[in-house]
C-alpha cells in the first residue's frame, strides 16, 4: 500500500465535541518523535478499545505540505485486497493527547493507531478520503452527530422511495400509498437537509448527545423498517385473498354460464364439462383480432362467452353430426377432435387454442 494522509493542520473538533488545534509545529513533531520501537501504532478496522487485531502496522510518519502521511508494513493480504475493493472508503487517526499515562512521548501528541472505516462521511474537509474518529482514551476527531443522522436518514428515504417504487410498478401508486405515502419521504429527506445545513460548530450539547441518541434513532428506524414490512406482508395477503376470491366468483359465474347454454340448446350436453374446464383455464390478459376487418381487443374468457353465446341452435333434433364429423354428443370424442384438429393446424404451422379448434368442428 502507497503512503497516505492521515491528518492536516488546523482546527478539528472531536467526537465529543472539543476543538483541537494542530500547527504545522505539532504535526512535525508527532512525524519526528513516532518510533515503532517505543510505540507501534496497529492498522485498525475502526477504533477498538484494546487496538485489536491489527492488520498492519505504520512503518513510519512523515510531514509533508499541513499533512501527517503514513508509511505502512506487514499488511495482511486479504485486508489489502478489502482496501484495494472499496470496502474501506475513509481512514482516521487516532493520537494520545499529551497527559495521556500511556502516552510515550509525554507531552505532546503521538499517534496511537489508524482505523479504516467503511460507510462513514469525512469530518475534517480538504484530505483524500480521510476521516477521524477514535474512543474515550484518546482524542478523537469525527463528523458531528448531525451529519451523522442526516446520512442515516438519508439512506432510510432512499430505501422507503425504492419499496415505494417497486410497489408502484406491481400495485400502482394508490396501492403505494396505502404502504408509504410519498410526502413521508420527502419530510425525512428535507429533515436530513436541514441537519446538513446546521453549522458544526462544537458545543456542550455535541458531547452529550452521542452514542445514547443515535441508539434510539437507530432503534426508531429498525421499528419503521419492521412496521413497514409487516404492511407489505399484510398487504400481498389481501391481494392473495382478493385473487383467490375472484377466481372463485369467475368460477361459480363460468359454470352458470355454461349451463345457460346448454338450457337454450346451443350446447350439446355432453360438452358441458369440457366448455366449463376451459374457462378455468383461460387468463385476463387482453387478446386482439380482426372482425370484419375491424380490430378489436377482448379477454379469452369473454371470446369464449362470446363465441358460445353465438352458437346456431340446431333445428334437428338428435345428434348434431353425422358422417365423418364429430359426435358432439359424446365428451371424449369431442375431446379427441380437438386433439387431432390442434395437431393439423401445428403441421401447417399453425398455432390453435382448444377453443378455436372446437370453433372450426363446429362449422364443419
Amino acid at each position: 500500500m502507497k503512503p497516505f494522509e492521515i491528518f492536516r493542520s488546523g482546527t478539528h473538533t472531536d467526537s465529543r465535541g472539543r476543538p483541537f488545534t494542530f500547527s504545522d509545529e505539532d504535526l512535525t513533531a508527532i512525524a519526528e518523535k513516532y518510533d515503532p520501537a517505543l510505540s507501534h501504532a496497529p492498522i485498525v478496522v475502526g477504533h477498538p478499545k484494546q487496538d485489536a487485531p491489527a492488520y498492519g502496522w505504520v512503518k513510519s510518519v512523515r510531514f509533508s505540505d499541513g499533512r501527517l502521511v503514513v508509511e505502512t508494513e506487514d499488511l495482511e493480504s486479504e485486508f489489502s485486497d478489502l482496501v484495494k475493493a472499496g470496502r474501506f472508503r475513509t481512514r482516521s487517526a487516532s493520537f494520545y493527547p499529551p497527559e495521556h499515562p500511556n502516552n510515550p512521548t509525554p507531552g505532546q501528541y503521538y499517534l496511537r493507531h489508524v482505523g479504516f472505516l467503511g460507510a462513514a462521511a469525512p469530518a475534517v474537509k480538504g484530505l483524500k478520503p480521510v476521516e477521524f474518529a477514535g474512543d474515550d482514551e484518546a482524542i478523537e476527531f469525527n463528523e458531528p452527530m448531525a451529519g451523522r443522522v442526516a446520512w442515516a436518514l438519508e439512506n432510510v428515504a432512499r430505501m422507503f422511495r425504492g419499496v415505494r417504487d417497486f410497489v408502484i410498478a406491481e400495485k400502482g401508486v394508490e396501492a403505494a400509498d396505502t404502504i408509504i405515502s410519498g410526502w413521508s419521504i420527502d419530510t425525512v429527506s428535507e429533515v436530513a437537509q436541514a441537519l446538513r445545513s446546521e453549522p458544526a460548530t462544537p458545543s456542550l450539547n455535541y458531547s452529550e448527545t452521542t452514542e445514547d441518541d443515535m441508539t434510539i434513532t437507530i432503534a426508531e428506524l429498525e421499528r419503521r423498517e419492521s412496521e413497514l414490512a409487516a404492511r407489505e406482508a399484510s398487504f400481498a395477503e389481501s391481494q392473495r385473498q382478493a385473487d383467490e376470491a375472484r377466481r372463485k366468483t369467475n368460477a361459480v359465474d363460468d359454470a352458470a354460464f355454461v349451463t345457460s347454454v346448454v338450457e337454450a340448446g346451443r350446447l350439446p350436453v355432453g360438452l358441458k364439462d369440457l366448455a366449463t374446464a376451459l374457462f378455468s383455464d383461460l387468463g385476463d390478459e387482453a387478446i386482439s383480432f380482426s372482425d370484419a376487418g375491424e380490430d378489436k381487443q377482448m379477454t379469452p374468457r369473454e371470446g369464449l362467452r362470446l363465441l358460445l353465446e353465438r352458437l346456431p341452435v340446431p333445428v334437428v333434433q338428435g345428434e348434431l353430426a353425422t358422417g365423418d364429423g364429430p359426435d358432439f354428443s359424446d365428451p371424449l370424442h369431442v375431446s379427441e377432435a380437438i386433439k387431432s384438429e390442434i395437431e393439423t393446424a401445428k403441421a401447417r404451422g399453425e398455432t390453435l387454442s382448444p377453443a378455436e379448434a372446437g370453433m372450426r368442428l363446429t362449422r364443419r
